[in-house]
């Protein structure tokens, strides 16, 4: 997951801001984001299927 933000956050481009919505997996905590000055964690409600057809 860190592999993939450090991705998210070199695409980014100067002066712009990156937002990755997340599901409850255990592994998609809201502090994994805490490294990038440029990428931001939202997660989904606990259970939220209108927003997550997965579920």
């Amino acid at each position: 997951m860190i592999d993939h933000l450090k991705q998210i956050s070199s695409a980014t481009d100067k002066g712009r801001h990156a937002v990755v919505i997340m599901d409850g997996a255990g592994w998609h905590t809201e502090d994994i984001a805490n490294e990038f000055e440029n990428v931001s964690i939202i997660k989904l409600p606990p259970y939220s299927p209108e927003l997550n057809p997965i579920e």
